[in-house]
């Protein structure tokens, strides 16, 4: 069985939940061979030596590396390439639905008759309509509230059960890190004109998608009274450009106190790994896979993290999780800073869950049991 995965192209940069998926799904493969589309030039996602090179194929099908979505052109050389080319015996699908892709898909599937396996790497905004969203006889939601609004979605639409596609629910996933050394932390600091003993609290998050960065906002003024050494940093990517007001709304906001809100970090993690917590309080994460990526990141490196306990945030295990209340947020923080026994607690139990649910091996083999299974359907 030689699997296609149709995703964008899996080159850098890597700051893309979608893009993070497919390149470590295909390193943690055990039985799968496998076809990732790039673009001419990229990197090899496997050295030479590696045991699994030879069961990786990347194909340079896109013209360029691109932003959050693919352009135009890009688009129609890989619907060309499925039509024409493509051999593998299974598709599998990543991206966040949307009509006029999942339409492509399901036509170029039909005609080669080849059965498909379909991540929803991020929610739409709505699922109406889902029977024109949906395509795979395999659909893979990355939470089970997402899995939830499927089903609800397929049954007021009035669909028969029967036609649902097989749905399963598999989390992202997290790869090993090897953690950022001191030399780049301690430059990242001067940078930000850190104190060396500041305690930092960061938000890595969007500004302009959700109540996250307001509510961590409501918190800065009690969280700076209460501990003396604490900073904020808000690191944020500018998808729209009402990111770049917002921004500049909170450097105005908090001018001359212990708060930093920096854009696009070349790595975060040199960020995150000296954080006191990580606060995801984020209540809408449209354009981002379900459970985000920093946040695996950060529980894998030790640095606990404080999300909402609502959406899929609320899957989110080991994590701290709370209700939408800056006081709550506050306490939270708070409690975490130092060395205290709720902190060891916290990172305990978030290093638990990322070996048992959320580690590329595990999820690797979750989707190879969904393509055992699909690889029998047309």
């Amino acid at each position: 069985m030689r699997v296609l995965i149709v995703s964008k192209p899996v080159v850098p940069p890597f700051h893309d939940g979608t893009k993070c998926l497919v390149r470590d799904l295909v390193k943690h493969f055990e039985q799968t061979e496998v076809t990732v589309m790039t673009t001419p030039g990229a990197p090899a996602l496997l050295p030479e030596r590696h045991p699994r090179r030879a069961a990786l194929e990347e194909l340079p099908i896109y013209g360029q590396a691109g932003g959050f979505s693919p352009a135009l052109q890009d688009n129609l050389r890989a619907a060309l390439f499925l039509l024409l080319r493509a051999r593998a015996t299974l598709w599998h699908f990543v991206f966040a639905p949307n009509a006029r892709t999942s339409a492509v898909g399901r036509t170029l599937s039909r005609l080669r008759r080849v059965p498909v396996v379909q991540t929803i790497a991020s929610q739409p905004r709505s699922f109406e309509g889902i029977q024109g969203l949906l395509f795979g006889q395999h659909v893979v939601a990355q939470s089970e509230w997402t899995a939830g609004r499927l089903r609800e979605a397929w049954g007021a639409a009035g669909l028969p059960e029967a036609r649902r596609p097989r749905l399963h629910v598999i989390p992202p996933l997290v790869a090993a890190l090897q953690p950022p050394g001191l030399e780049p932390q301690r430059r990242l600091r001067r940078e930000l004109a850190l104190p060396d003993d500041a305690q930092l609290f960061v938000y890595p998050g969007d500004l302009e998608t959700s109540r996250g960065a307001q509510l961590v906002a409501e918190a800065v003024a009690p969280l700076l009274t209460q501990l003396p050494r604490a900073h904020v940093v808000f690191a944020y990517r500018e998808k729209t450009p009402a990111a770049r007001e917002l921004a500049e709304g909170l450097r105005q906001r908090f001018s001359g106190q212990r708060v930093r809100v920096v854009k696009e970090l070349s790595n975060v993690l040199e960020l995150i790994v000296q954080a006191e917590a990580v606060l995801l309080p984020v209540d809408d994460l449209y354009g981002k896979v379900d459970l985000p990526i920093v946040a695996l990141e950060a529980m894998a490196l030790g640095v606990p993290v404080v999300a909402l306990n609502q959406g899929p945030l609320a899957e989110l295990q080991g994590a701290v999780r709370l209700p939408p209340d800056a006081r709550a947020l506050v306490a939270s923080c708070v409690a975490l800073a130092g060395h205290g026994s709720e902190r060891a607690a916290v990172i305990a139990a978030q290093r638990a869950a990322v070996t048992e649910r959320y580690a590329a091996p595990v999820v690797a083999r979750a989707y190879e049991r969904v393509y055992a299974e699909a690889h029998g359907t047309r």
